[in-house]
């Protein structure tokens, strides 16, 4: 079922007053997998607490993914996705799986496009992007049947 969902979404109308724009779309097994949305504005490339976003001297913005402690796979070292110069685009995947006190498992599975331009409600709609980076593994212990994509 999760394979089948849609990976990119159209962008809500925003006033243009911050440096980020973060769109997120949670779609919950609980739910349906109806889509549910959040707007994050952001006037500084730090707010971003998930994603260390730096501008480089030249005006491309750098990318890098923090460690993740907290599920499986852990990844225990930044991890850089890539840069983007004005106007470029890239999209990075990955997948973890997480038990809180609960004790039941919580699948998440990203789809982060990432964009270095003003944003406009179809940017990503059938989109390709400057480079795409896939991290995703398998979460059970087997080998990923995925080939790995270049970066």
């Amino acid at each position: 079922m999760r394979g089948r969902l849609p990976k990119t979404f159209p962008l809500p109308a925003s006033d243009g007053s911050g440096q980020v724009l973060v769109h997120e779309i949670w779609m919950r097994e609980s739910e349906g997998y109806v889509p549910s949305e959040e707007l994050h504005i952001h006037s500084d490339l730090s707010e971003v607490s998930w994603l260390g976003l730096k501008r480089e001297p030249s005006g491309a913005i750098r990318i890098d993914r923090h460690p993740v402690w907290a599920s499986y796979p852990v990844t225990r070292r930044t991890v850089r996705l890539g840069t983007l110069a004005p106007g470029q685009s890239m999209r990075y995947r990955a997948n973890f799986r997480l038990s809180g006190y609960s004790m039941t498992w919580t699948y998440y599975d990203w789809t982060v496009s990432i964009a270095h331009e003003a944003p406009e409600s179809t940017m990503f709609l059938g989109r390709q992007h400057s480079f795409e980076r896939d991290d995703r593994v398998s979460l059970y212990g087997k080998p990923s049947r995925r080939q790995p994509s270049g970066s």
